[in-house]
C-alpha cells in the first residue's frame, strides 16, 4: 500500500477554487459531505460532473471549476477541472495526468473540412486519486449519459469498438464509465502519448502554456467550438445529425487510422 503527503494533494488553486461560494453552496446543497464513505462521495461528484455537466466545449480550456460549474458545460479538460474541486473539497487527494490524443474522437462531428484543419492531437486530462491506498486514473466522466445514449441509439446494431463522436471506447455498447470502485474511461483508447503528472491543473498550464494558446485560436474559437457544439447539442437532442457532407469509415479501429 502507496502513502502519500495527501495535504499536498487536497489544497485549493485558483483553478481548483472549492472556496468559491457556488462551489461551497453546491456541496451543501448536496449533502455530499455528509455521506460517510469515501466511495459515495466519489460517486456522488462523479455523476454529477458526468452528467448534470453536459459534454461541450466551452470558450477557454484554462477556466476555474466555479465558471465550470456556472456554464453547466464542459469538454474533458474543463470537467477534469470542476471534479478535482469537488474531489478535493471532500477531502479525496487528486492530481492531474495529462496525455494527447488522436482527434479520431471528432470524427463525426466535425465536417470534412473543419476536420482536416483540426490539430492532429487533442489535449486531454485524466484525474489520479488516491483511494484505497493507491493512485486510481479515472476519466470516463467527459461524455454525459444522454448524449451516450443518444448516440447508441443511432447505432443500434454496433457493439465493438468505436472512435468518434467523441469517444474511443472498446465497447460501444456498455463502456467503462460508470464509478464503480475502479478506473473510468471513455476517450482514453484514442491515447496518443503522455505529458505527465502533476500536483494540479494550474501546474499543467504552467508547464504546457500552447493548451491555453490552442484554445484562443481563430481555429478553435470560429470554426471547431461552434461546430462541435452544434452538432453535439444535435445529436443529444435526438435529432437527425446535421449534414456535413462529411462521410469517414464509420468503426475502423484506431491502428488503421495511423497518419503516415
Amino acid at each position: 500500500m502507496q502513502t502519500i503527503h495527501s495535504a499536498h494533494y487536497l489544497q485549493p488553486t485558483a483553478l481548483l477554487d472549492f472556496d468559491n461560494i457556488a462551489i461551497r453552496h453546491l456541496l451543501h446543497q448536496r449533502g455530499w459531505a455528509n455521506l460517510e464513505s469515501v466511495y459515495d462521495r466519489v460517486e456522488a461528484v462523479y455523476q454529477y460532473v458526468k452528467d448534470e455537466v453536459l459534454y461541450g466545449y466551452c470558450p477557454d480550456f484554462q477556466i476555474p471549476a466555479s465558471k465550470v460549474l456556472k456554464q453547466g458545460m464542459g469538454s474533458n479538460l474543463d470537467k477534469t477541472i470542476l471534479l478535482m474541486a469537488l474531489l478535493r473539497a471532500l477531502g479525496i487527494p487528486c492530481r492531474v495526468q495529462a496525455d494527447l490524443i488522436d482527434k479520431v474522437i471528432h470524427r463525426g462531428l466535425l465536417g470534412w473540412l473543419a476536420y482536416k484543419l483540426c490539430p492532429p492531437d487533442i489535449y486531454h486530462t485524466a484525474i489520479q486519486m488516491f483511494y484505497n491506498g493507491r493512485w486510481l486514473t479515472i476519466e470516463g466522466y467527459a461524455v454525459d449519459r444522454f448524449y451516450l445514449g443518444e448516440l447508441q441509439a443511432m447505432f443500434p446494431d454496433y457493439s465493438g469498438s468505436f472512435y468518434g463522436y467523441g469517444i474511443a471506447v472498446l465497447n460501444f455498447r456498455n463502456p467503462p464509465t460508470r464509478w464503480e470502485g475502479g478506473q473510468t474511461s471513455i476517450q482514453a483508447k484514442a491515447f496518443v502519448c503522455e505529458l505527465g503528472l502533476f500536483d494540479d491543473p494550474d501546474t499543467l498550464f504552467q508547464a504546457h502554456p500552447e493548451i491555453h494558446k490552442r484554445s484562443r485560436t481563430r481555429l478553435y474559437q470560429r470554426v471547431l467550438r461552434p461546430r462541435l457544439n452544434k452538432r453535439i447539442a444535435a445529436l443529444r437532442g435526438n435529432r437527425t445529425p446535421l449534414a456535413s457532407g462529411f462521410v469517414e469509415p464509420r468503426f475502423q479501429e484506431l491502428s488503421d487510422l495511423k497518419r503516415s
